[in-house]
């Protein structure tokens, strides 16, 4: 199956259907958890009855994006509430939305019906289509939809992945090994979805450049492409507040920075650290600094290491000179 023809297989399951159910794995990205914001935004916006859940802590990158407000940490509201009563007891039914409230009116036939006459249950998980963004298999899956397996079974379950991540958890799977992450993907799902009533607003866009700006690590890494940058043009021209989402994602590394730097001291002990930092010192003044006869100083700046080093050191500075060329251009967008 061509990457072309799965693509539509995902857009024809998602045009079938009306309850659907975005997942991500126990331990998403935030590449991750920002395309299955941005889906899930968008599907409800196009008349689905979309539902994304995720039970684990939400990282500091995209609290700027209300994901409380989206995600749910439970499967429950996945499952309908089921009054039953004995039909021969009930003539018609109605309800009506009072305030804050929705009643239900059971006209009786010919008897007085109250509580004891009433049963109550929890019905099937009231889901049709499953798409999981970066699933490899239902062991991996978020904690809170382990327990629950007959969703998987019940449902359709369509895999969308990408880079390196193979899922054989659906009977559709969308894998693009190009790609970025899922939130480039999920932007061109989107462009096949919409409609003229129905495009990317300025919330999507955002959640959606965030999930892009983190997984290309600011535009700086190896999953840096013109068709990333590209797709992160078009976030912007939708809206995508790309200032606020950098500084956002710098501001997490910031705060994981101190988190890392103590996991390293304590897996390292204190005479191991002080001898490698004088050794690279000591590597360092011998390398790059030449004093001269006259007592002027010249550093060089020449790439040390074997030739496969120098050739990554290379690649590297032109990565990042290519990175900060398309930011520049973003920004002038």
């Amino acid at each position: 199956m061509s990457n072309g023809s799965a693509k539509q297989k995902v857009i024809q399951s998602i045009k079938d259907v009306t309850n659907i159910l975005v997942t991500v794995s126990s331990s998403p990205s935030v590449d991750e958890l920002s395309a299955a914001l941005g889906l899930t935004i968008f599907l409800n916006k196009l008349g689905k009855h979309a539902t994304a859940v995720f039970s684990g802590d939400i990282p500091p990158a995209i609290t700027f994006l209300n994901p409380d407000k989206t995600f749910e940490q439970t499967a429950d509201s996945l499952r309908d509430f089921i009054i039953a009563l004995d039909k021969e007891k009930a003539d018609h039914l109605r309800y009506k939305v009072v305030d804050d409230a929705v009643k239900i009116f059971i006209t009786p036939y010919r008897t007085t019906i109250t509580d004891k006459d009433l049963e109550f249950s929890q019905g099937d998980y009231n889901v049709e289509l499953v798409l999981a963004l970066n699933v490899e298999n239902s062991e991996s899956i978020d904690t809170a939809l382990t327990a629950h397996g007959k969703i998987l079974h019940d449902a359709t379950v369509v895999a969308i992945t990408a880079g390196d991540v193979k899922s054989g958890l659906g009977s559709v799977d969308w894998h693009e090994s190009n790609a970025s992450g899922v939130s480039e993907m999920v932007v061109e799902l989107l462009d096949d979805l919409k409609t003229p009533k129905v495009t990317l607003d300025e919330q999507m866009a955002t959640a959606l450049l965030t999930g892009i700006v983190a997984v290309t690590e600011r535009f700086s890494n190896g999953n840096t492409s013109s068709k990333v940058m590209t797709t992160a043009a078009e976030l912007m021209a939708a809206g995508a507040n790309q200032q606020l989402v950098v500084s956002k994602i710098a501001e997490s590394e910031v705060e994981d920075e101190p988190q890392k730097i103590e996991k390293i001291e304590k897996k390292t002990p204190a005479k191991e650290k002080e001898d490698s930092s004088e050794d690279k010192t000591e590597e360092v003044e011998k390398d790059e600094e030449t004093v001269h006869a006259d007592g002027t100083l010249s550093i060089s700046h020449e790439k040390k290491g074997d030739v496969d080093e120098v050739a990554e050191q290379t690649a590297k500075e032109k990565q990042e000179e290519s990175a900060r060329i398309a930011e520049e251009k973003l920004n002038q967008n």
